[in-house]
């Protein structure tokens, strides 16, 4: 399973790094749930982050990890008229709040199961490693896109829950 998602997710962004499939992983084993400690500033980054990007017309939602728990919903889908901006937050607050609380140490237990799949050969894989060594270190564990991965795909989605990404009626690729 781990295997196939892996191999999935370098096929679909060959531009990721060890970072962006640890970024993928924990978001499918946790979803979003850190992203509304001050729900607030998370409306107002959402705002913010609608009036500044384009649309790249993504219309199919797509599987975190592999794909047991949460799917990243593009946020295009409210710029082309397709979701109203209401219904998509709700349905990512909603879908925040199902998420399980993050456990430190199982989360660097699965993740050095997981990273035993990955190839040691993307172009990053040492220094990232380290990142992530120093990440956990200080007791986090939250990490952003490579700078490569924002340049190659502008990502803007947020993460939904099976069941409430469902209600949206999209496909899954």
């Amino acid at each position: 399973m781990i295997q196939n998602a892996v191999t999935r997710l370098l096929a679909t962004y060959p531009e990721s790094s060890l970072i962006d499939l640890y970024k993928s992983f924990f978001q499918d084993e946790y979803g979003p749930g850190h992203l509304l400690e001050d729900p607030s500033r998370a409306r107002r980054y959402f705002e913010k982050e609608l009036e500044t990007m384009k649309s790249n017309h993504r219309a199919c939602v797509e599987a975190c990890g592999v794909g047991k728990n949460y799917v990243r919903v593009p946020m295009d889908l409210i710029l082309d008229g397709i979701v109203s901006k209401e219904h998509y937050w709700e349905l990512f607050v909603a879908s925040a709040q199902a998420a399980k609380p993050v456990t430190l140490p199982a989360w660097i237990t699965t993740w050095k199961d997981i990273e035993a799949h990955i190839p040691k050969t993307l172009q990053t894989y040492h220094q990232d490693t380290q990142i992530i060594a120093e990440l956990f270190k200080k007791g986090e564990y939250v990490l952003g896109h490579s700078d490569e991965y924002r340049a190659h795909y502008d990502p803007h989605y947020r993460l939904f829950t099976h069941a409430h990404a469902r209600l949206l009626s999209l496909e899954l690729r």
